[in-house]
């Protein structure tokens, strides 16, 4: 569980409303892997929420959206839409992460030798 505690906490944070996510999203992620793949409406059904209401529709989007582009990866076939979990999805989130940090990280570390060999 410690590397999945890891995973949402670069997906949703570490803000306290966000970490009272993590539970349903601890479900949401164990659900689609034993399934492999499941509709929108069944994810609804299995979360209790009702994709017709406001809240029910805000709450779901709340769990499922900061997860694209990371773990999830959304498929459409005609009017319904499919989800399911994708480990090369998150090595270029990952990556992307790695290359972004790079040029802060790297620099910082070149400019510390700098001021090192000046002294």
């Amino acid at each position: 569980m410690e590397g999945l505690d890891d995973v949402l906490q670069l997906i949703y944070g570490n803000h306290p409303k966000s970490k009272k996510l993590h539970a349903e999203a601890v479900r949401i992620i164990n659900h689609i892997r034993e399934k492999n793949e499941i509709s929108r409406e069944d994810l609804a059904i299995f979360l209790s929420v009702d994709l017709n209401s406001q809240n029910g529709k805000k709450h779901f989007y709340n769990l499922v959206s900061p997860m694209f582009g990371k773990i999830l990866v959304s498929e459409h076939r005609g009017k319904a839409v499919f989800y399911h979990l994708s480990y090369d999805m998150f090595r270029v989130y990952m990556d992307g992460i790695r290359r972004r940090a790079k040029y802060y990280l790297l620099r910082s570390a070149e400019a510390e030798k700098e001021d090192q060999e000046d002294q």
